[in-house]
């Protein structure tokens, strides 16, 4: 299937103007397939239930795929399994627990007020660089313990890290750039630790063992593109779908219980990461097709999301689906660490913007919006007006 190989294409990361087409095409007549991925040879799996077990099978199927992650972002738990995995995230976790991210609900409501307030200074207003792309990585600095007048710069990074696969350069550039930045701020906590992720992970141990100065950093290297990148595209993919049928945008304003059901919905509608990689560490099969040891396969998370075996009519946005079982966190040993903090930042933010712009809609006289990317999508632009 050669028209496959230009499908997935490094160089349409963040370009692909819509891939469900093939995703549909692929469910339907060849749903584990052999092709180049990303410059790689790979099985590709499009199907919910085999999703799914690739997901939940990490013994059969390993994150050690990702090791070219770690050529960016050091050794992260993206690409560790077994008991090294068990450990870092142990360690990891504790700073992630839903207390935790509950306590800080204020100050990210103080940042959506803050951003809100800039925004509604003006008019017309691309709600992508005024407020999806800031608030994400907002947090996670605050989080980190980060000043307020350095977040610019970690945007920047955040997205050259994110960008690796299409501009390698940058990448490199970006992952130097915030090891050298942060090693102080590790150092520092070391000697004097405060109430941040960076004291919890310097001074934690699992079974007396506590992270180098090297794991911490590639874990905060991890977590700025893993917790700002996703979140502010499943915001921004959220806000598209409520504004582009704005009767949903009304709903929502109407009755509050339908916002976690928004974000739910947008999550198996238009996932921000749409794909993941594992190798095969043993002789398989999936829906009757061998898999043999050592080949890379990816689980199209986005196609299984689509999977109109698992979901009637799967292609709409539909507030009153109340469908959470979608594969956009994961499931098993690499369930995302970060979703009880995804969830709350996307609550939090369409709760303020309900409440303090009501009027909120598209521009009619700007171009129209559209969601676009193949490993990961979003709208990159969102033209609104304010009142």
């Amino acid at each position: 299937m050669e028209n496959l190989a230009d499908t997935f294409n490094a160089q349409l990361l963040f370009d692909h103007p819509d891939p469900y087409p093939i995703f549909a095409m692929l469910r339907h007549t060849q749903p584990i397939a052999w092709v180049d991925m990303m410059r790689r040879p790979a099985f590709i799996v499009s199907k919910y239930d085999d999703c799914l077990t690739i997901l939940k099978d990490a013994d059969t199927f390993s994150s050690r795929a990702n090791a070219e992650v770690g050529r960016f972002f050091g050794r992260t738990l993206v690409e560790m399994d077994g008991r090294e995995h068990t450990r870092h995230r142990a360690l990891v976790q504790q700073a992630f627990v839903p207390k935790a991210m509950d306590a800080i609900v204020p100050v990210m409501e103080s940042l959506v007020a803050e951003l809100l307030d800039a925004a509604a200074r003006e008019r017309r207003v691309d709600f992508v660089e005024g407020f999806t792309e800031r608030f994400p990585v907002q947090v996670i600095a605050h989080i980190v313990g980060v000043p307020r007048a350095d977040y610019a710069r970690f945007q920047r990074w955040t997205i050259d890290l994110v960008g690796f696969v299409k501009d390698p350069d940058k990448g490199r550039a970006a992952a130097a750039a915030l090891a050298e930045y942060l090693l102080p701020i590790v150092h520092a906590r070391r000697a004097e630790p405060c109430d941040d992720v960076i004291s919890r992970l310097v001074s934690g141990t699992v079974e007396g063992a506590g992270l180098t100065d090297d794991e911490v950093i590639n874990f905060l290297r991890l977590l700025l593109p893993a917790g700002a990148e996703t979140t502010f595209r499943l915001i921004g993919n959220m806000l598209f779908a409520l504004l582009t049928e704005r009767t949903l945008y009304e709903r929502v304003r109407a009755d509050r219980s339908l916002v976690g059901w928004a974000i739910e919905e947008t999550l198996r509608w238009e996932t921000s990461i749409l794909f993941v990689g594992r190798e095969s560490t043993r002789d398989t099969e999936l829906r009757g097709v061998p898999i043999p040891a050592g080949k890379m396969v990816f689980a199209l998370l986005a196609s299984g999301n689509r999977d109109e075996d698992h979901y009637p009519d799967p292609d709409r946005f539909d507030l009153d689906r109340h469908a959470d079982d979608h594969l956009s966190f994961g499931f098993g040993r690499h369930h995302c660490l970060g979703y009880h903090l995804a969830r709350q930042e996307a609550a939090i933010a369409l709760n303020a913007l309900v409440d303090r712009l009501p009027n909120l809609r598209l521009d009619p006289d700007a171009p129209a919006p559209s969601i676009t990317g193949l490993a990961f999508r979003s709208p990159k632009t969102l033209p609104v007006l304010l009142d």
